[in-house]
């Protein structure tokens, strides 16, 4: 009897330990530039994308990891308390690279309470500075309104530039 809860003790105790290959916390920068009924909406971590957002931070919701085997960032901008272009979702589809740089990544971006979504072309970039860090910057890409017409277009991508650094493997 006292065997199995020793064991869920060590288990328990271990867990934290087992859910990141980095001590570091994770973090990401970046803007994104979307165009919705010819209004331009922007959703920037600060300095035009140059300011890092820690995953702990009270204005931000950051999640960067990899989910098998591919990276994975959520971002919500609490600040904007969920009006405007407040949520990003990206998801990097590997099984579609080309020669290491060239991806598709399937994304979601929140405008007020409509979902918007897409799947476009992107440039992936591991930095030589540390494995556990990359830079996706995507250009033009049509999304769709979750629920609205598939042959209208509802929403454009301009452009996105985001830098991740310390993913975590949930």
């Amino acid at each position: 009897m006292h065997r199995p809860l020793l064991a869920q003790g060590l288990v328990l105790s271990l867990a934290p330990l087992g859910c990141s290959a980095s001590p570091e916390i994770p973090e990401a920068y970046g803007k994104a530039v979307m165009t919705v009924n010819g209004e331009e909406l922007v959703l920037d971590t600060g300095d035009d994308g140059k300011l890092p957002v820690p995953r702990l931070d009270d204005s931000w919701d950051v999640d960067c990891s990899l989910l098998n085997g591919e990276t994975n960032l959520e971002l919500v901008d609490h600040s904007k308390g969920r009006r405007g272009f407040y949520y990003l979702d990206l998801h990097l589809l590997g099984s579609q690279r080309e020669g290491g740089d060239a991806a598709v990544v399937n994304m979601r971006m929140y405008v007020d309470d409509e979902l918007f979504y897409g799947s476009c072309p992107a440039t992936l970039r591991t930095s030589r500075q540390g494995s556990r860090q990359c830079k996706f910057s995507f250009a033009e890409c049509d999304l769709n309104l979750l629920g609205g017409a598939q042959d209208v277009i509802q929403a454009r991508l301009e452009l996105a530039s985001f830098h991740l650094k310390w993913c975590t493997v949930p």
